[in-house]
């Protein structure tokens, strides 16, 4: 499992070293105004590995998606280290939620979703954390930033 479930509840944690995050908020703001899109490596609920992806969906402005080739590349380089792979990308223009789209797309990769807002443009993305269940009901994970060694 990619993060750690409370046993109170359905709710999770992924710990995320700032520096990291940083790298991930440049990358969505650089896509802007399309979305833009990546992975990221985790061991045992705490991201290891950023890697920024170029968008190559059909239409950048409304959805995103990773080539073949770089998920490839990228689930060849996490098995090197036994991690798992978290999905994130932006939405430029709407809240930082699963839209219909993710929650189809998030059914059937299995992957947790970090969504980066930047509908507050000048102000600073936000990102939130959420798992799709292949029913498609959503659950709201918790992001823990690290702060960086």
């Amino acid at each position: 499992m990619v993060a750690e479930t409370h046993s109170s509840s359905n709710s999770f944690v992924i710990r995320v070293p700032e520096t990291i995050y940083q790298e991930m908020a440049a990358h969505v703001l650089a896509g802007y105004p399309n979305e833009a899109c990546g992975a990221l490596g985790s061991v045992d609920g705490t991201v290891v590995k950023n890697y920024p992806t170029q968008n190559v969906a059909e239409h950048p402005d409304d959805f995103s998606i990773i080539s073949e080739r770089d998920i490839v590349r990228i689930f060849n380089d996490i098995d090197a280290y036994d991690g798992e792979m978290i999905y994130y990308h932006s939405h430029p223009i709407s809240e930082a939620y699963p839209s219909a789209r993710d929650r189809e797309w998030a059914k059937r990769s299995g992957y947790l979703y970090i969504i980066f807002s930047l509908q507050y443009q000048p102000e600073p993305p936000y990102a939130r954390v959420f798992r799709i269940d292949p029913r498609g009901e959503v659950t709201e994970g918790h992001i823990e930033r690290l702060p960086s060694a």
